[in-house]
Order: C-alpha cells, then structure tokens, then sequence
C-alpha cells in the first residue's frame, strides 16, 4: 500500500486485518553489510558510467563542459548519456519534499539493461550531470574497500544522517551482479515498492530485499552547507 511513511513505519497506524490471530508472517528484509575480502578475491574497478539529462535543460551545458574536459562519466571505461522526463515533487504525512522520479528512472535502467554495456564492467555508476567527482578517484576508493568480486554490492556513499541511509542519489554505485539482480526482479519491485518516491530510494529499498549487500565509504559524497 502507499500512503505517507516516517522512516521505515507508516505515519498513520495500520488497521489489524479482520480475523488475523496474531502469527508474524514474515518480515522486510533488512540491509546487510558485505565484508572485505583477501587479495586474491578482489572485485576489478572498471566501470560503466552514466547521466540522465533532461533535454533543453541547463544540464546540457553541464554534459557539454564535461564531454570537453574529458571528465565525470567520460572519465570512465564505457559511458552513455541518457534522457530523462521532468518529475513532480510530493510532500509526506511528515511535511518533508522529495522529488518523485522513481517512474523516470525505472525507465533509464530499462534502457541500460537494453544497451548491456554494464556487462563489459565490474562496477555501474550513475552520476547527477551537477555532480562534481573524479573516476580515478573513485576507483582508488572501490579498491580500499576490497569488495570481493562476482558479488551483489552497492555502495553507500554518504554519512547515514544526510539521508536514505547514506545512499544518496547524487553518485549511485552498484557492482554488476547488484545490477543483473535488480533487472532479474525489477518489476516485483515496482509491484512491491512502488513509485511514489525519490529514485534513490526506491533503488535501496529494492537492493535491500533482493539481498544485494552494501560497503560504507562515507568519503565518496560528503555534504556541505558551504559548497
């Protein structure tokens, strides 16, 4: 069901279902940590980068300065820009906005799936166009962490206070069997999850109940008042 959630329990109190004697069903699968692992079990660092850009928007410019700089997603081993649709914004029970675009970015995996370009690399990336990084700079972060390879990851890239958990949607990262999973159980997570919320969102909740495992650098995204 939608309806208006605070944290991880609705804001309103849920009817008990008529007849119902008790007996817990079963539970929401919560996140898990995925340990680093030896040398020799190490995941490689290319990786597959890509944007969402709305067309007519300042974000081309964005893309164009970058594309000429050899920078952001156009540092990394494969890359793609992509277009995106204007999202809505909704406000919670709790009197907090997000950007509703789950919608448009189910769409965007859907054409990434298509391209399969994820497939030639150990790890997708997908960066806002006003996201300033650095891909060599990432790539010497994924290999501190020593995420071991051919395993479901992704990983949070904020301290958990900022929001989501400390995954924020600026800078997404997932290892490319995190991706394979998600496209194998992509539409139960829309049935499941739904729609009704920002997209980074809606992905780690559904990397959580696939199983998908996550690693912390909280040195990746680090938020300031003062930019």
């Amino acid at each position: 069901e939608q309806g208006p959630w605070t944290g991880a329990m609705p804001a309103a109190k849920v009817p008990i279902p008529e007849g119902w004697d008790g007996q817990v069903l079963g539970r929401w699968r919560e996140e898990y940590a995925t340990q680093a692992v030896p040398s020799a079990m190490l995941s490689g660092t290319t990786l597959f980068c890509f944007m969402a850009v709305l067309p007519g928007s300042p974000e081309m410019a964005l893309v164009d300065a970058a594309r000429n700089r050899k920078a952001s997603i156009f540092g990394c081993e494969g890359h793609k820009i992509y277009h995106s649709s204007k999202s809505d914004w909704a406000t919670w029970g709790t009197g907090q906005k997000t950007l509703v675009n789950t919608d448009t970015f189910i769409k965007i995996w859907q054409q990434v799936k298509h391209d399969g370009l994820h497939l030639l690399h150990d790890w997708t990336v997908k960066v806002d166009a006003d996201c300033v990084w650095f891909p060599a700079r990432l790539r010497a972060h994924i290999s501190s962490l020593k995420a071991p390879a051919d395993a479901p990851v992704y990983l949070k890239n904020a301290m958990a206070k900022y929001t989501n958990g400390g995954f924020l949607g600026a800078i997404e990262i997932l290892s490319r069997v995190a991706i394979e999973k998600y496209f194998d159980n992509a539409d139960g997570c829309v049935k499941h999850i739904g729609l009704k919320s920002g997209e980074d969102g809606y992905l780690k909740d559904c990397m959580d109940a696939l199983g998908v495992g996550y690693m912390v650098d909280e040195l990746i995204m680090n938020p300031s008042p003062q930019p």
